[in-house]
């Protein structure tokens, strides 16, 4: 795969992350969008994608 397929991916998720962040009522929805996109974020650095 290459980096603009990889970033595609990764906007997508982030964006329905946000999404949910952004328009769900309940704040036990938004705290997890917030955590669903932190993990997706740290799999995406180096040093903490080789332990998750």
């Amino acid at each position: 795969m290459n980096l603009s397929d990889n970033l595609t991916k990764l906007a997508i998720a982030l964006g329905i992350c946000y999404a949910a962040y952004r328009f769900a009522p309940m704040a036990a929805v938004k705290a997890a969008a917030v955590g669903v996109a932190g993990t997706i974020v740290a799999k995406q650095l180096p040093y903490v994608g080789d332990v998750l």
